[in-house]
């Protein structure tokens, strides 16, 4: 097999790998530089879904054997150099410096091209290249038997970590061909990309392009053209494409301008780049290219300051539309036209977020969050507005920095969770204690099932908990002390000898550390509806207590237990117990080691609600029958009766015609 070697050493080289989004675009550009009409991005993978091979198909000319022992031998040369060079179909190239197959290695360890194209004598000629990343200044050609029609193949083996990661999440990469090829695609009707089985469309998810000329530059040869579009994507990386004047892409970089909720990739045309050399270190500002890219920067600024001021516009005005915005009246002097104005400011940097909720409770709910901590918490917000003060032309970018680092959008997501709690509690309410679905649900379940994902109800301490294996296998171990009927939370169902369901009580266990090194252990036995507790339940739940904590794992002095044991209803004697004069409400012994608590489900219900009120209450936000009904069925819907699921159809078809 013929070896050509690269004059270049391996740390050199290296250095051209870069990244594996690179890579692929890299792929994609030879491609098209090669008239290819079609790219096919794909992947194959293991039995065990493991990605193996990433593979760039294309059906454009093809490399000859001559063609590729010329630009395999070379790096920082390619025929693709000089200006206006067009491909044999008359587009103009994007390639320079014969570096773009390196990128391929930041794939996997070993890359192979095989390429069909036409040759001199007549007929199709076949090419086969192969690289290694351990060897990079060397590559292996031969002849191979051609396939039916021209075009390359590169596939990449040994797939490395971070482009197995990218790939499990495409998104990332899908994202950057579709910015890097958006101008060319639009340009090239004839020019398709196809990645993992999807075109790349970019027009359909285009929500504005402009293009305009810079002003002229001191010392600057050469009109310089500016084409900016704003996505309707979440998420674009954002860059700053240096092109020629015909729109090959030379070199890239990141604009170095930040604005919270603005999506957009840039392009600047001017002929200098492909003539400069070293166009991302000449930012000295004395450079023609450093100008330009100045330049450039300015004219981003103001058209995202302009964009800005015309999407928060917009976007108010459709919350005011929408009834969700939290000031309803328009300020009455100059004090709360100035607090409205930098309200706006806070509520646009979490624009997105607030949106990305489709019901307008939601929506509403999180303005009102964003309203009260902006009004009553201010040292939340100082940073936000002492950036912007200083710094008025950037503010977004000091609002994604706090955005970044905790505030707004926890915020959000803290409001967000409050409404669901407060209509899960109007569900639960409905599921327990409504004849018609109440009926239906004590014959199943589902309601443990539920319960064990909203552990809060129990105490926000327990809503951060998950299962902890040690606990799990004393819970297991002494289970029996219960009854036979009865199952540990996530376990698999108990069956019957005929093989029905039995339908069991729930164990529930949580652990959480209190301080360092003490521990709190919360156990929860949950009695089917029907049953009313008695005074043999809290027997066997008193047997369980001592067993699981004289366990040898758990007799421990720095853990302390609750045990509770919870039912709609209760007998006369177990309520004795309940109310002792001696300890708490619902507390029937209490002891160094545990305590064991009895509770109704009205009452862990109404002390959930009680921890809610305060929050709900300043934040407006109600819930109801109906409301707490669909909720669950868009959560739970697998867990729920049908008689739930009717009542929950029901009442969202009310709400929609309302």
């Amino acid at each position: 097999m013929p070896e050509v070697h690269v004059s270049a050493g391996q740390p050199l080289l290296e250095s051209y790998t870069r990244t594996p989004a690179t890579g692929i675009c890299e792929l994609v550009w030879n491609a098209f530089d090669e008239d290819a009409h079609n790219v096919y991005v794909t992947v194959t993978r293991s039995e065990l879904g493991a990605v193996e091979t990433v593979s760039v198909a294309d059906d454009g000319r093809g490399m000859t054997v001559e063609r590729a022992e010329l630009a395999f031998s070379r790096v920082g040369d390619s025929w693709k150099r000089m200006p206006g060079t067009t491909s044999g179909a008359g587009r103009y190239v994007h390639g320079r410096l014969g570096r773009g197959r390196y990128s391929a290695f930041a794939l996997g360890d070993s890359v192979e091209w095989e390429s069909t194209s036409e040759a001199l004598e007549g007929g199709l000629a076949g090419i086969r290249i192969v690289g290694s990343r351990s060897a990079l200044d060397k590559f292996n050609i031969e002849p191979s038997d051609p396939d039916a029609a021209t075009g390359t193949t590169v596939r990449i083996v040994g797939i490395g970590k971070t482009a197995a990661h990218d790939f499990e999440a495409p998104d990332g990469l899908r994202g950057r061909l579709l910015t890097e090829f958006a101008l060319h695609l639009a340009r090239h009707d004839d020019f398709h990309i196809h990645f993992l089985g999807e075109e790349i469309r970019p027009g359909e998810v285009i929500e504005n392009r402009r293009e305009f000329s810079l002003p002229p530059q001191d010392g600057v040869a050469g009109e310089a053209k500016l084409t900016i579009i704003d996505w309707k994507l979440t998420g674009v990386e954002r860059r700053l494409y240096l092109c020629s004047e015909d729109g090959a892409i030379i070199d890239e970089m990141a604009p170095g301008i930040r604005a919270v909720g603005a999506e957009f990739t840039a392009y600047i045309s001017w002929q200098g780049f492909r003539d400069a050399s070293g166009v991302m270190i000449e930012l000295d500002g004395e450079s023609p290219a450093a100008k330009v890219i100045e330049a450039t920067k300015d004219a981003l600024r103001d058209h995202l300051a302009n964009a800005g001021r015309r999407r928060e516009a917009e976007t108010i005005q459709r919350w005011k539309s929408e009834g969700v915005y939290p000031y309803k009246a328009a300020p009455r002097n100059d004090q709360e036209r100035a607090t409205q104005d930098t309200f706006k400011v806070v509520a646009m940097a979490a624009a997105r977020t607030v949106d990305e909720a489709k019901a307008t409770k939601s929506k509403a709910l999180a303005l009102s969050l964003l309203r009260e901590t902006f009004e009553t918490d201010p040292e939340a917000l100082l940073p936000i507005l002492r950036n912007f003060s200083q710094l008025p032309q950037a503010r977004i970018d000091e609002l994604k920095e706090v955005l970044e680092h905790t505030t707004l959008s926890q915020l959000i997501s803290l409001g967000r969770e409050v409404g669901n709690r407060v209509e899960f509690l109007s569900g639960l309410n409905a599921v327990l204690f409504e004849r018609a679905i109440k009926k239906r649900m004590l014959e199943r379940r589902q309601l443990h099932r539920i319960l064990a994902h909203e552990t809060w109800l129990f105490g926000e301490e327990w809503g951060i908990t998950g299962d902890d294996e040690r606990l799990i296998e004393v819970l297991k171990k002494h289970l029996k002390l219960l009854g036979l009927d009865v199952e540990l939370a996530g376990s698999a169902p108990l069956l019957r000898e005929d093989g029905s369901d039995a339908i069991p009580d729930l164990v529930l266990g949580r652990r959480l550390e209190t301080r360092e090194n003490e521990f709190a252990h919360l156990v929860i036995e949950l009695k089917r509806p029907s049953h009313k507790l008695t005074d043999e339940d809290v027997s066997q739940i008193r047997s369980y207590a001592s067993a699981i904590t004289n366990d040898e794992r758990f007799d421990q002095p720095n853990s302390h237990w609750d045990f509770w044991l919870i039912g709609n209803d209760v007998t006369d004697s177990v309520e004795d117990q309940r109310t002792q004069t001696t300890l708490p409400h619902g507390v029937v012994q209490s002891s160094k080691k545990y305590r064991i608590v009895v509770r109704t489900w009205a009452e862990v219900i109404g002390d959930a609600e009680h921890r809610l009120k305060f929050v709900q209450a300043s934040l407006k936000y109600e819930s109801n029958r109906d409301q707490g009904l669909v909720s669950m069925r868009d959560k739970y819907s697998e867990y729920l009766p049908q008689e739930a699921l009717d009542a929950a159809a029901e009442a969202g078809d009310a709400g929609s015609a309302a």
